[in-house]
């Protein structure tokens, strides 16, 4: 039974440089080959990682080599448009997010995919702290999730599909991670020097809903969750904390909170393990962990590209909708 997974890179930048290269030490990944049309960053890569093949074709690289999976990490046009023929070859794939600029090139990329993974970069859901808010939110005494508040605003990013499409895309995504399919929504768009601030309502399957706020005006990254179960309390902050509050079920006994009501977590970046590791806290390291797993049991991958196709949904949806405020039209 094979044990490790032989992986082909198709694109040595600088994303694929400080985030996929160094989290492949914590999966079971051998990196044997690598393609660039840059050669001297793909030999930059295959020299700091051992990868005894180097491409600037990405045809030559499926052609010549045994891999398990190709990792396409560039702009949306390569995910796509190589990852169609990595398909077509018969190897898995995972891509960065977003899988393509639209959601017409992502369905094509999901109807491509057969037997096939296809996995998509949405390194959040494995962020420690969201693992252990799911976790969490998936215990009895949590009861059923019913409301989710998220912020994941940042500097200016423009025009709007770049705003969605490379930032905002992980908020949506974590919406449907905590919360399920989206059935409705309804949007609030404004344009301020040419930077947009959205204001999101989503209905899920299950009848609760998130609100969503999605600005690039805002110093930095700023992302915080919270997500209210029955008479609990998650909020995760930055990443690095995450809180859950087990409030009094009446008002009466609201004075009567105690520290056993209460608890937290952060990492402890005095020791260093690899559970306070930068990758681990961001999730690129859980992401190549599930991405080889899912290779080598055969068992359907998360955050794969059929989360993608609906995120990408609403990402289109978001784009086409007029300024002020509008229901969203998801097809």
């Amino acid at each position: 039974m094979t044990t490790r997974v032989r992986l082909g890179l198709v694109g040595c930048g600088s994303h694929a440089w400080m985030a996929i290269l160094p989290a492949l030490r914590f999966a079971p990944i051998d990196l044997v080959a690598v393609c660039d049309t840059d050669p001297s960053r793909a030999e930059r890569v295959a020299q700091a990682y051992g990868a005894s093949a180097r491409y600037t074709r990405h045809q030559d690289l499926l052609a010549a080599e045994e891999v398990d999976v190709v990792a396409v990490v560039g702009p949306p046009g390569l995910h796509h448009s190589v990852g169609l023929d990595v398909l077509a070859a018969g190897r898995h794939l995972f891509v960065e997010k977003p899988p393509a600029m639209s959601h017409r090139a992502a369905c094509e990329l999901a109807a491509a995919a057969g037997d096939r993974q296809v996995m998509v970069g949405f390194q959040k859901r494995y962020a420690r702290a969201y693992a252990l808010a799911r976790q969490a939110a998936l215990g009895a005494d949590f009861g059923r999730p019913s409301m989710l508040r998220l912020n994941y605003s940042h500097v200016r990013t423009a025009p709007l599909l770049d705003h969605l499409a490379f930032m905002s895309i992980h908020a949506l995504d974590l919406a449907r991670f905590f919360m399920g399919d989206v059935v409705a929504g309804a949007v609030h768009l404004s344009v301020r020097d040419g930077q947009h601030v959205i204001a999101l309502t989503l209905e899920h399957s299950s009848g609760a809903a998130s609100m969503l706020a999605l600005s690039a005006l805002e110093p930095r990254l700023q992302e915080t969750l919270e997500l209210a179960g029955d008479s609990t309390l998650l909020r995760v902050r930055d990443l690095t904390e995450l809180t859950v509050e087990r409030a009094a079920p009446e008002w009466a006994d609201a004075d009567g909170t105690t520290p056993a009501m209460m608890g937290s977590w952060r990492p402890d970046f005095t020791i260093p393990t690899d559970h306070n590791n930068s990758l681990v806290l961001q999730g690129y390291a859980g992401e190549m962990i599930e991405l080889a797993d899912a290779v080598l049991t055969g068992r359907p991958v998360g955050g794969n590209i059929d989360d993608a196709v609906q995120a990408m949904r609403l990402v289109e949806a978001l784009r086409h909708a007029p300024p002020g405020f509008s229901r969203l039209d998801l097809g």
